[in-house]
C-alpha cells in the first residue's frame, strides 16, 4: 500500500471550516433535552453564541500572535471565540440522526459539551486581570481533559449505530456530522494548547512558538510516530516491521543540509497524522505477512521530499494493498478492513488518542 501526504507550505492549512447551513430538519420540542444541564440562562446564552460564526484561524495568525505574546489579548479573543466554537457543535449535536443522538456516549459527549460551555460563561464579563488570567487558565484546561475521550465515545455509538441503521442516508449525515466533529475539536485543543504555550513566554529559544515549530524536522516527528506505532504493533503482534526513511530538500543548493527537511507545523498534528498511518501498514503488513507466511516482516519504507512550493511524505508497504472496490470507502467514518474491537461499555476514560488502553485498531 502506498499513502502519500502532500502539504502545500503557500497555504497554510486553517484550523476551521465556516459554519455551513445544516441540511437535516429540525424538531422544536428536540432543540433542547430535558437535561438538568440546559436551564433557562444556559438555554439563552446559547441561542445567543450559537448564532456567531466562528473566527477562522490560520498558523499565520498564530504565529504573529504568539510571537507578541499577550496573554490578556488572547484571554479577551478566547473567551469568546471558545464558547462560539462549543455553542455550534452543541447545536449540530442536536441534529444527529435519533439513532444516534439516543446512544449513551452520545449524550455523554453532549452533556461534556454542555457542561464546558457553563463553565466558560463565568469569564465572559471578566476584563483579563491576572486574577481572571489565572481562573480562565483553570477552566480551559479543565474543559480540554474532559474532552479527551471525544474520539474513542463516538466510535462506539457509530458502532452501536451501525447494528441499528446503516442506509445511506445515515451514513453520509454521520460522515458529515463527523468532520466536523473532529475539526471543531482539533480547533480547540489547539487554541487551549497554544494559550498554554505561551502563557509566561517572552522570548522562544528552541524556535517554537506556542505549539508551532518554525523549523519543524519532518524526518523527526515521523521517527517518532513510528516508534510510538511500534510499542502497539509489539503489544498485539509481538513484532513489528522496521522502518527506512529518508528525506531530501530539493530547494537546497547546499548537499551537506540536503537530507534535513523542516518547515513551520505544528508538529503534534504531523505526529498523530503519521502516528496513524503507521498503525493502519503496520496492521496490514504482520497479517499480509502471517497469512502468506513470511517469516520476515518486510520493511515499511518513507520517503520525504521538499520543493519550493510543497512538501511530500511517501509512506509504502508491502501489507497486501485495498482492492478497487474498497478504495472509495477508506475515509468512512463507518468502514475499517480491521476487525472490529469491543471497547469497555461502562464509561471508561481512555486519556486521549494516545493511551495505551486504545486497540490498535478496528475504531473505523
Amino acid at each position: 500500500m502506498v499513502m502519500i501526504v502532500n502539504t502545500t507550505l503557500s497555504k497554510l492549512p486553517r484550523l476551521l471550516v465556516r459554519v455551513t447551513a445544516c441540511q437535516l430538519q429540525l424538531q422544536p420540542a428536540m432543540l433542547y433535552s430535558s437535561t438538568q444541564l440546559m436551564d433557562q440562562n444556559t438555554k439563552k446564552q446559547l441561542d445567543r453564541y450559537a448564532r456567531y460564526s466562528p473566527a477562522p484561524i490560520s498558523l499565520n495568525r498564530l504565529l504573529d500572535h504568539g510571537k507578541a505574546s499577550d496573554s490578556r489579548g488572547s484571554f479577551l479573543f478566547l473567551k469568546k471565540e471558545i464558547p462560539t466554537r462549543l455553542a455550534n457543535m452543541i447545536m449540530e449535536l442536536k441534529l444527529l440522526p435519533e439513532d444516534l443522538r439516543k446512544q449513551r456516549e452520545c449524550e455523554q459527549i453532549l452533556n461534556d459539551y454542555i457542561t464546558s460551555f457553563r463553565e466558560l460563561l463565568v469569564h465572559e464579563k471578566e476584563q483579563g486581570t491576572p486574577k481572571d488570567l489565572d481562573r480562565f487558565t483553570e477552566t480551559v484546561n479543565m474543559c480540554r481533559r474532559r474532552h479527551l475521550d471525544i474520539v474513542p465515545k463516538m466510535a462506539q455509538a457509530v458502532f452501536k449505530l451501525k447494528h441499528v441503521n446503516s442506509s445511506e442516508g445515515v451514513t453520509e449525515t454521520v460522515q458529515y456530522f463527523l468532520d466536523r466533529l473532529y475539526i471543531n475539536r482539533i480547533s480547540i485543543h489547539m487554541l487551549i494548547s497554544h494559550y498554554n504555550a505561551l502563557l509566561g513566554e517572552e522570548k522562544t529559544l528552541t524556535g517554537m512558538v506556542g505549539t508551532i515549530d518554525q523549523q519543524c524536522d519532518i524526518l523527526d516527528v515521523c521517527n517518532d510516530a513510528y516508534d510510538a506505532a511500534s510499542v502497539m504493533c509489539d503489544q498485539e503482534y509481538f513484532e513489528h516491521p522496521k522502518l527506512i526513511a529518508t528525506a531530501m530538500d530539493t530547494s537546497d543548493l547546499n548537499e551537506a543540509t540536503q537530507e534535513k527537511v523542516s518547515a513551520t507545523y505544528v508538529p503534534s498534528h504531523l505526529h498523530h497524522i503519521l502516528f496513524e498511518i503507521f498503525k493502519n501498514s503496520m496492521r496490514a503488513t504482520c497479517e499480509f505477512s502471517e497469512k502468506k507466511g513470511v517469516s520476515e516482516l518486510p520493511n515499511i519504507t518513507v520517503r520525504i521530499f521538499k520543493t519550493k512550493d510543497d512538501i511530500t511524505i511517501k509512506i509504502s508497504d508491502l501489507g497486501g494493498g485495498i482492492n478497487r472496490a474498497s478504495s472509495s470507502k477508506i475515509f468512512n467514518y463507518m468502514y475499517s478492513t480491521a476487525p472490529k474491537v469491543a471497547l469497555p461499555d461502562g464509561g471508561a476514560s481512555y486519556d486521549g488518542l494516545s493511551a495505551e488502553t486504545l486497540p490498535m485498531h478496528g475504531l473505523g
